[in-house]
């Protein structure tokens, strides 16, 4: 079988490694085929795809949880002090047997590996499937991703109706800097720019950040900042705030959502972390108000 998963930009350069030494010496101790697809243009996640036996899969995705722990010693988004972070794909027509009656499953799941994990509610861009975000040391991914993978094989023998699996691709032009010779405009979201559409990019604000309580807002973290309308501010933050949880998980980066000031009709979100999980932040925000104002049939 196959288990594939997100990674940033620079987990997949830390997982390749010089050459492809890193992935060479993966592949061999977990006698697994793994695959990354190729990197799009302005686009902050890849895909990797690990194939085999579900026990050399486990042992695969364990090896490549302990790379990106060895590397955290240049803090990243990749590594915390909990572990590492694997965000696997899921079609939606089988994360219910993964979560379990009443989160009976995730939580079994849990307790035999020690390791932290959290489902996705919403689908991926473009694509049927969702996450199921496993932090932990590596053995905890290990046994955790070797239950999802024994849970999911059950169902291999079953079609999967319009299935659509998730491709890395370029979505928002805010994703880019400021055209050049151009100071950066205010970025509020929906409001049309000089660039065209309701979606102006995104001003590189390069403010470093000292150590902080926060995220992963430690030294060489930036923070950037957007406007959203306040009658949105619900979709991003979701019941018991389970969206904005789900999309700090999913980046690394911590998001925080300004009260409102005075009589204006906006907030002011600011996003702190690595510029990698800022911009899968930004592209997870900005794709979540896309479903809502889809959802709504537009302003």
């Amino acid at each position: 079988m196959s288990l594939r998963s997100i990674v940033l930009v620079k987990e997949a350069g830390i997982i390749i490694g010089k050459g492809g030494s890193s992935v060479k010496e993966i592949r061999e101790r977990a006698c697994a085929r793994i695959n990354i697809s190729e990197q799009v243009s302005g686009v902050p996640d890849r895909v990797l795809t690990v194939s085999g036996p579900i026990d050399t899969i486990a042992k695969a995705y364990s090896l490549v949880a302990q790379k990106l722990i060895d590397d955290s010693n240049d803090p990243s988004q990749s590594a915390s002090p909990q572990g590492a972070t694997i965000r696997l794909l899921v079609p939606h027509t089988r994360m219910g047997s993964v979560i379990g009656k009443g989160g009976s499953k995730i939580k079994e799941i849990q307790e035999a590996s020690g390791a932290k994990l959290n489902a996705s509610e919403e689908m991926l861009p473009n694509s049927t499937e969702r996450t199921i975000t496993v932090v932990g040391v590596p053995d905890a991914i290990h046994i955790a991703v070797y239950h999802i993978a024994q849970i999911l094989q059950e169902y291999m023998d079953r079609p999967l109706p319009n299935h659509i699996p998730y491709r890395p691709q370029p979505r928002f032009p805010m994703m880019y800097g400021p055209m050049p010779g151009m100071s950066p405009p205010p970025a509020f979201y929906g409001h049309p720019g000089p660039h065209g559409g309701g979606y102006p990019p995104m001003p590189p604000m390069n403010r470093e950040m000292g150590g902080g309580p926060h995220g992963h807002s430690g030294p060489g973290s930036q923070s950037q900042q957007i406007f959203i309308p306040n009658d949105m501010v619900g979709c991003i933050i979701g019941k018991g705030g389970s969206k904005i949880n789900e999309i700090r998980h999913m980046s690394g980066s911590h998001i925080k959502i300004a009260e409102p000031q005075g009589n204006t009709n906006e907030r002011l979100v600011t996003i702190t972390g690595t510029p990698e999980s800022n911009q899968m932040a930004l592209y997870l925000l900005y794709n979540r108000l896309e479903s809502e104002k889809g959802r709504m049939g537009g302003w």
